[in-house]
């Protein structure tokens, strides 16, 4: 199941053959973590890019004692610390599972020998960080620019589908507000 999924998102952006395909799912392998598992830790270099077949996984860092959520992966979504992946350098957030997650992952070293071996994958890594890059900058350009309401409504717009998946607080933390701003705005939609 998780191939057939990552399959439709990698035929979004490229058509590789079928034997590039074939040396492609060669490398990828499957895991499952539990409820509230430490995928990354802080300080740790990340070894895998995943690919999420089912659950939910929350990317966070920690400053003065207090959490601050950045992100969300869940089904038919990629997920890691990329830029510790990518780098070799120690993580600046850890990903921690917020429900039983599954899926299927990817070490760095085979994943840049794709890229060497077969065109087609370089170029689904250049489409894949292009989308990165302009969703980071809509991201960081709402959180500076836009009020706590504007930043909710944006998300239930987007995602609607979040609010079952990830606790409050969590999404409170992600959109730069308080839990208690979030629970108001949350009543006044719902």
């Amino acid at each position: 199941m998780a191939l057939a999924q990552l399959r439709k998102k990698i035929y979004s952006l490229v058509e590789p053959t079928d034997e590039e395909w074939e040396a492609f799912t060669a490398q990828w392998r499957p895991f499952s973590f539990d409820k509230n598992h430490r995928v990354t830790d802080l300080g740790e270099v990340e070894s895998y890019f995943y690919f999420i077949s089912e659950g939910v996984i929350r990317a966070y860092f920690i400053k003065d004692g207090e959490e601050f959520n950045i992100g969300f992966t869940y089904q038919n979504e990629y997920s890691g610390v990329y830029d510790s992946f990518m780098l070799k350098k120690p993580s600046q957030y850890a990903l921690e599972t917020l429900t039983e997650t599954y899926g299927i992952r990817i070490k760095y070293s085979d994943l840049i020998a794709l890229y060497d071996q077969h065109k087609v994958f370089e170029r689904w890594g250049r489409l894949f960080n292009q989308g990165i890059l302009i969703g980071f900058g809509v991201f960081v350009q709402s959180i500076l620019a836009d009020s706590a309401e504007e930043r909710f409504n944006r998300l239930m717009q987007q995602s609607p589908h979040i609010f079952q998946l990830v606790p409050q607080k969590h999404l409170a933390s992600y959109l730069g507000m308080s839990a208690e701003t979030f629970s108001r705005m949350r009543k006044k939609t719902m």
